[in-house]
């Protein structure tokens, strides 16, 4: 009986130490795109009003989520799912997307890339919708109102963090080119 234990309480040590492992490796991950000195400011766009605000977060659009087909330089052929890159260079305050790949690309001089999924395809076949997995952004309770007004006024633009394979992560939130929040690290 004690030898089932034993090795009972070893599996349970090993389950608990490999689940802390991924956990740290999760935590590692977002920090260290966090820590990435690419950063990018992206011009938020409006959102559906039936659709603003749900629990204590803000959705977020931009100006690189729907894409252009048709005169942007880069590569065609997306389909629904595609994981596609975005050349993007700084424009007037923010940055825009200046080319579109199927693979990660060498960026021009200056331009940085940004990874995201095709979402949708179906309003327009000249243009594509891109999720970058920073499509909302939690802030504290009572305070996502003013955030939306701010949005839809089209003063509220977002700094994001890139990593060295293009994954995004929203570093903070401006309102008219004023820091308001700051992503923390831990």
């Amino acid at each position: 009986m004690i030898a089932r234990f034993g090795r009972f309480g070893s599996a349970v040590i090993i389950l608990v130490a490999l689940q802390t492992l991924i956990l740290m490796w999760m935590v590692w991950d977002r920090v260290s795109i966090l820590r990435s000195h690419d950063v990018v400011t992206l011009k938020s766009e409006p959102v559906d009003p039936r659709d603003l605000f749900r629990g204590d977060y803000v959705t977020l659009a931009y100006g690189i989520t729907r894409l252009p087909l048709t005169n942007m330089p880069g590569e065609t052929g997306f389909d629904l799912g595609d994981t596609i890159y975005i050349e993007l260079a700084a424009g007037v305050g923010t940055w825009n997307a200046v080319a579109i790949y199927h693979n990660y690309p060498t960026p021009g001089v200056g331009h940085k890339i940004i990874r995201g999924r095709v979402v949708d395809q179906s309003r327009d076949p000249s243009t594509i919708s891109v999720a970058y997995g920073i499509e909302s952004y939690f802030v504290p309770e009572g305070e996502g109102r003013t955030l939306e007004e701010e949005r839809n006024a089209r003063n509220l633009s977002v700094d994001v963090a890139l990593a060295s394979d293009g994954e995004a992560a929203i570093k903070g939130i401006r309102i008219d080119g004023e820091p308001v929040y700051q992503e923390p690290l831990f």
